[in-house]
């Protein structure tokens, strides 16, 4: 079957292709919409709350008020807005403009009178501090965090024992030193097995038989 030039199919085709353009104009739209709100997102604005914004200006101001309404009543049915508004937008400040304007604005109201102190602001890792100058009027600056200063290092303590220190002794001689530091009054910590050898528990054992402790304070019962 093949496709005829009549009159019917030329205007069949003029409205397909007038279709394919308005698609065409429509994604145009969408790309740009879409680097729109990726410049927003640079500037520390939230995307999704952007298009929230777009969607309500193009409702009428009754309906507005009548969703604005419902939710709330929902939310606190379910228990899901609990916290005041400044704390919402105290956890949005770090990662939004807007809300991070409210809530200094919000605080600015606190400042105390100019020479009586000032508020500081920590949001997102950055601190703001607040001033009241003498006309009245709040100050706002952000606060440069001070790297703290280099230290010297402390010289590295000599371990208290090496390996020439290490009795030459098997597992059950270590067990009989054990309890020879024991008799000698010496604390269990001086023993001179490094961690890891299998002595150092043996002499540990010695030491408590002899001892009649693990070293940790008075025995239970005394």
């Amino acid at each position: 079957m093949t496709g005829n030039n009549t009159v019917s199919s030329e205007k069949l085709r003029s409205f397909v292709e007038r279709i394919e353009r308005i698609r065409e104009e429509k994604q145009a739209c969408a790309d740009d919409e879409a680097a729109v709100l990726a410049e927003a997102k640079s500037d520390g604005f939230t995307p999704s709350a952007i298009r929230a914004v777009v969607k309500r200006r193009a409702m009428k101001p009754h309906d507005v008020q009548e969703a604005e309404a419902t939710l709330d009543m929902y939310l606190h049915a379910l228990g899901m807005a609990t916290e005041p508004p400044l704390f919402r937008f105290a956890g949005l400040a770090a990662i939004d403009t807007t809300a991070r304007d409210q809530v200094l604005a919000r605080m600015s109201e606190f400042v105390p009178a100019a020479g009586l102190g000032h508020i500081v602001v920590s949001m997102g890792g950055q601190q703001v501090r607040l001033t009241r100058d003498e006309a009245g009027a709040v100050q706002i600056q952000e606060v440069e965090e001070r790297q703290p200063e280099p230290r010297d290092e402390a010289p590295a303590r000599p371990r208290r024992s090496n390996r020439a220190d290490v009795p030459d002794v098997d597992e059950a001689g270590a067990e009989d030193l054990g309890a020879d530091y024991a008799r000698a009054n010496r604390p269990v910590i001086d023993n001179p097995f490094p961690f890891g050898d299998a002595r150092r528990a043996r002499f540990d054992a010695g030491w408590r038989r002899e001892a009649g402790s693990d070293g940790m304070g008075p025995d239970e019962g005394e």
